[in-house]
């Protein structure tokens, strides 16, 4: 399996050109350089990805807020949606933000018409929490949830 690597400012073509991808489109947020630029410096965010043989990404994680008690995981994309990359890259990063801070959860929104995404957090542990936003479902796992799993 991978190691999930921390991301640098090096990276932001390739995290553009992932949020960018193939089906993708309307469920997964696009910035522009800058903006990533100024999220990369910003403390309380963090980007974590897989990267390839040759050194780009097979998927990247934005995770915001990681100065409140619930970490929230903002983005995730992947090159190959549906081949396994997303759920080990799912449980990689909220394992690693779990194992770095004293978060009592991950939490994170999904649009309602992303039935993949939603499918693949449930399995996760991720429960909807009820507050919504919009064409947005909030999820999240809890700490003791997400030791839970089998």
């Amino acid at each position: 399996m991978t190691a999930l690597a921390r991301l640098a400012p090096d990276d932001i073509a390739e995290i553009m050109r992932l949020e960018r991808g193939e089906g993708y489109e309307g469920l997964v947020g696009r910035w522009e350089a800058e903006a990533h630029r100024a999220e990369m410096e910003t403390p309380t965010s963090h980007y974590v990805g897989f990267r390839n043989a040759t050194g780009g990404l097979n998927g990247f994680v934005m995770f915001q807020e990681l100065d409140l008690p619930v970490a929230l995981l903002r983005r995730i994309a992947v090159t190959a949606p549906g081949q396994g990359i997303g759920g080990r890259l799912l449980q990689a990063s909220v394992s690693w933000a779990l194992g770095h801070g004293p978060y009592t959860g991950v939490r994170l929104q999904v649009r309602d018409i992303n039935a993949r995404a939603r499918r693949a957090y449930e399995r996760e542990g991720f429960m909807f929490t009820g507050n919504d936003e919009g064409d947005h479902l909030e999820m999240l796992v809890t700490r003791t949830a997400w030791e839970a799993r089998s």
